[in-house]
């Protein structure tokens, strides 16, 4: 996984960006899956294809919030070893709510046209091959569903598809009448050639 160090906001707070290449539907999940555990401020992420190579639709889903507070940072070994929840004595210390210092933000790309969504989308020109979705996760204890749905077609290689078949049932059919001719002149020549 590629991490861009912390950079500074204006505010002062700071972005950390995690980027993560995948090759297929499943090991995506699998990676979501890891990345923030059953408690984590990302659950029950999933991410499935389906269709044909030239026409598939793509479909996310999950759920966003920390019900826990910052113990969705850790798992329950890290919170044993804390002996309280991540960041919890600083957050008390500066007497704020936790979504005063603390934003989540989900943004993802799928492949494709959007179809439908609870996030919003961002702009993109009718050209683009991919479109990008954004939500903000609450951290007031709440939970936000996300669910995201493209279709991408590649058209051109579909019409290729489909005048590649019809060439071969042509063929097919050229070669079937041209078998038909020949049995028919072998025939007549047989029929018409005088015996000696």
């Amino acid at each position: 996984m590629d991490c861009d160090g912390a950079e500074p906001d204006p505010d002062g707070g700071a972005s950390v960006t995690l980027v993560h290449d995948f090759n297929t539907p499943n090991e995506a999940t699998v990676l979501l899956t890891e990345l923030s555990g059953p408690s984590g401020p990302l659950r029950e992420l999933v991410l499935e294809r389906t269709g044909s190579p030239n026409d598939s639709t793509f479909l996310f889903t999950g759920v966003g919030g920390l019900p826990d507070g910052t113990s969705g940072f850790a798992d329950s070994e890290a919170l044993v070893t804390l002996g309280a929840a991540p960041f919890a004595a600083t957050i008390e210390a500066l007497g704020v709510p936790l979504s005063e210092v603390l934003e989540v933000n989900v943004r993802l790309t799928l492949p494709g046209e959007p179809l439908a969504t609870n996030a919003t989308t961002a702009p993109r020109e009718s050209d683009d091959l991919v479109s990008t979705f954004d939500w903000q996760v609450p951290v007031d204890g709440s939970a936000v569903t996300l669910s995201a749905s493209t279709r991408n077609r590649d058209v051109s290689a579909m019409v290729a598809g489909w005048i590649s078949r019809a060439v071969f049932v042509v063929m097919i059919i050229a070669a079937a009448l041209a078998l038909i001719y020949v049995a028919t002149v072998v025939s007549r020549r047989t029929r018409s050639t005088p015996e000696s």
